[in-house]
């Protein structure tokens, strides 16, 4: 498809699965608690030191990449949204989040895949 003298391509669905994959990576490690903390356990045991009435705020800087699909992941349906959380974050467990048959899984997760290809 032409448009304005540029060649205007669409995404394959084997690029689209690995970008979801890599952002599904990234989420699990944040809930994990991998990346998270910008100091050891063992590194703040050292301390003598109160931080009474302070918080320590640790702000997690999302990569751009992971942003981008946040973005298109929050313009879909809720069902939609669950089967790629279910998909590429739970690695697969889709029992997990509530739906009734890897059937229905199946039809939401190709659904949401096909709302982002579009």
């Amino acid at each position: 498809m032409m448009k304005n003298g540029d060649v205007c391509t669409r995404m394959s669905i084997k690029t689209l699965r690995h970008e979801l994959s890599v952002w599904g990576r990234y989420w699990r490690g944040q809930e994990y608690g991998r990346g998270f903390s910008t100091r050891s356990t063992c590194d703040r045991l050292g301390e003598t030191h109160s931080t009474f009435g302070h918080h320590n705020v640790y702000e997690i800087a999302t990569p751009k990449q992971v942003s981008v699909y946040d973005v298109l992941i929050d313009s879909l349906s809720i069902e939609c949204r669950r089967a790629l959380r279910a998909q590429y974050i739970c690695q697969k467990d889709w029992a997990l989040l509530g739906f009734n048959s890897k059937k229905s899984h199946t039809y939401w997760l190709r659904r949401a895949e096909g709302g982002l290809l579009d």
